[in-house]
């Protein structure tokens, strides 16, 4: 009983009878000065019109006088003549009746740097001052550029033109008209000047009676609505105020008191809506208290799938002691507890190493579930195949069996020939990563295939290139360049390229660290919407490493012809060491000449294309090993899509063509092609013993 004596007297019902008047009255006054500065604008606006109509009125009546052909003589010096005398009386008479200031009419020079005075007539009652005569010249320099725009307006377009100018004795008004002479031209401006003293007078008046009269009702209205909110509104809501303050202090016990707001208006809905507080605040503390207690549950549980899933994605950088030729680092940071971007590398064999980033659709648990299954079907079938594109085809079809969330991954996964430098890599989908290479950050571009999972039987297309010493290639999911700020702008890929230019002399950690900061400095306070996965791997040049010594690289050009492959065979046979053996030799030979005769025969109109053809003799683990590069920009075609014949049927079975790519791919220990930027390339790579 004291804790609700205590809460009464902290309810004031003065304190809301006060202020709610005082806000009244601020209200009206504030709502009086708007409605009379509305009301004047109104007023000005209509006298406005009102002057520009009597001003053309008598402008158009001065225009009637004159003659637009005697302007130019007028203007180039001539004298006053009867009709001038006339057409000047005329004007001064105009101008004294109908109370003007002055008419003048004037000839601007081509420059609108001056301007001379036709006519000119001044009402000496109105205006003091004399009129200019004929010829005299007066100069604009002086004038604003709206002034002369007027002036231009007038005397090139032919347009009417009406300035009001307010100043301590009312103001004026200034109405142009064009002057034209028989054939339409213009050739000169008439303007009339009216004094607008009577506008003084009219705006005190007006203020005066607007205000008299808004005062009466004003006070008026603030004595019937104070008297009826103390009936309707007040007095209700200071029992519903006082119950309230009580209901917090007695844990949702009500006195009673609110059964004496009676009615159908807001006050009383609102105390029957306090009165089922009641009621539902009781129900509803039991209800917290469990849903609580299973919230933490879940948490816990949270948790542990967040650190199971941190486990799952290799953290030992670098990764393998025996590969010092490898350095790599990688990270993920998910949006909620737990994600659906994850990383993986893993060595197929002693001198291949195969990394893979991939980004599931959605977000937090199901994501994160679907990611653990296709991480799980990346490595396993990772390790029995040697194509990332294969593997892709075999993956894509067991994640579309039972998908019925729709969920899908968009993957990149490179596979690198440690001893050659050579990386073979498909893309699912998925966001372009960023290779260091000769000098260059840029974007390693290709035509990406279908996410995994979204439609069974896809076929996937390996790519190639090969990492020198040195290089290096950033691989990240899409949550780095759609991070979003609070200006709703994205991260976007021209500033990740302009920070990892920045930062390329750091390490593989330290620049994912950089990227990381740059794009936490970026967002700001805005909240991480989608998860983070960044992985780069760099090829060093580790000494006593044949991969890392360097080569012997050769570039020529032929036309694409039959009679070059002479000159073809003499410049790859030009690159070989003295002691290649003639096995090697003829394999060689085969090799190249079949890939060269089918682009001379079938990728360009013959005798219309070129070929260039690149040769690299470098050392592999003290073994030569010769890369020939066959580059032309004919139609795409890729000739190891094409079936391999079966060899075991006698020759008159077995279907035409198809066997000299087959030999390549025999003789050669790998044979890759790619369509980039409008080019076939084939690459073909041996070991010369």
């Amino acid at each position: 009983m004291k804790a609700s004596a205590k809460t009464a007297k902290t309810v004031n019902p003065s304190s809301l009878i006060i202020r709610l008047p005082l806000y009244i009255v601020l209200f009206c006054s504030v709502l009086y000065i708007v409605n009379g500065l509305i009301g004047y604008r109104v007023f000005k606006a209509i006298f406005e019109d009102e002057y520009t109509n009597i001003t053309r009125q008598f402008a158009y009546t001065a225009l009637s006088y004159i003659d637009g052909d005697a302007i130019e003589g007028y203007a180039s010096g001539g004298s006053t003549d009867e009709d001038w005398e006339e057409a000047d009386r005329k004007l001064n008479v105009l101008t004294r009746t109908a109370a003007l200031a002055y008419i003048y009419v004037i000839v601007p020079d081509e420059k609108f740097e001056s301007r001379m005075y036709i006519y000119d007539t001044v009402h000496p009652e109105v205006i003091n001052g004399k009129a200019y005569p004929l010829g005299q010249i007066s100069s604009l320099k002086n004038y604003d550029a709206e002034y002369i725009s007027r002036l231009k307006g007038v005397m090139q377009d032919g347009r009417d033109d009406t300035r009001f100018v307010y100043n301590k004795t009312g103001g004026h008004v200034t109405t142009s008209v064009p002057v034209k002479d028989s054939s339409g031209r213009g050739v000169a401006i008439l303007s009339i000047v009216k004094p607008m003293s009577e506008v003084d007078a009219l705006k005190a008046q007006y203020l005066r009676t607007t205000s008299i009269f808004s005062a009466i009702l004003t006070v008026l209205f603030i004595a019937a609505y104070i008297i009826l909110l103390h009936k309707m509104l007040t007095k209700p809501l200071y029992l519903v105020t006082r119950e309230t303050a009580n209901f917090a202090s007695h844990k949702g016990e009500l006195s009673g008191a609110l059964k004496r707001v009676k009615g159908r208006s807001e006050i009383a809905i609102l105390a029957r809506a306090v009165e089922q507080m009641s009621v539902d605040m009781n129900r509803y503390i039991s209800d917290l208290t469990q849903t609580t207690a299973e919230k933490e549950r879940l948490s816990a549980e949270l948790d542990v799938a967040t650190q199971i899933q941190a486990n799952m994605l290799p953290r030992i950088f670098p990764p393998y002691a025996d590969h010092p030729e490898i350095e790599l680092f990688a990270s993920m940071e998910p949006a909620k507890e737990v994600g659906g971007d994850f990383y993986d590398f893993f060595m197929t064999d002693s001198d291949h190493f195969a990394v893979v980033v991939g980004d599931v659709s959605g977000k937090g648990v199901p994501a994160a579930l679907f990611m653990v299954v296709a991480k799980t079907l990346l490595k396993n079938v990772g390790l029995q195949e040697k194509s990332p594109a294969r593997i892709f085809e075999k993956v894509n079809d067991q994640l579309c069996e039972g998908n019925d969330a729709g969920l899908f991954v968009t993957c990149w996964m490179g596979i690198l020939t440690i001893s050659t430098g050579e990386l073979v890599f498909a893309n699912a989908g998925h966001t372009a990563p960023v290779i260091f290479h000769g000098g260059k950050v840029e974007y390693l571009t290709v035509k990406p295939n279908l996410m995994l999972a979204g439609m069974p039987g896809m076929r996937y297309a390996d790519h190639c290139t090969r990492l020198m010493p040195g290089d290096r290639i950033f691989v990240y999911t899409d949550g780095v360049t759609e991070a979003t700020n609070a200006r709703n702008e994205l991260y976007g890929e021209d500033r990740l390229i302009l920070c990892m230019a920045d930062k390329r002399s750091l390490s593989a950690k330290g620049l994912l660290e950089a990227v990381q900061d740059d794009v936490n400095r970026f967002v700001g306070d805005a909240p991480q919407f989608d998860d983070i996965t960044m992985l780069e791997l760099s090829l060093k040049d580790v000494a006593g490493n044949g991969a890392g010594e360097s080569g012997k690289l050769e570039k020529r050009v032929f036309d694409a012809t039959d009679e070059n492959m002479g000159p073809v065979n003499d410049f790859v046979h030009s690159m070989l060491p003295g002691d290649c053996s003639v096995d090697v030799l003829n394999k060689l030979d085969v090799a190249v000449e079949e890939v060269y005769i089918n682009i001379a025969h079938y990728a360009y109109t013959p005798g219309t294309g070129t070929v260039e053809i690149s040769c690299l003799l470098e050392r592999d683990a003290g073994v030569p090993r010769i890369t020939i590069c066959l580059k032309d920009s004919g139609k795409p075609f890729n000739p190891l899509a094409r079936e391999d014949p079966d060899i075991t049927l006698a020759a008159e079975d077995r279907d035409i063509g198809g066997l000299g790519i087959f030999l390549t791919k025999k003789f050669m220990d790998s044979v890759t092609y790619e369509y980039t930027d409008g080019h076939n390339i084939l690459t073909m790579s041996k070991k010369l013993a």
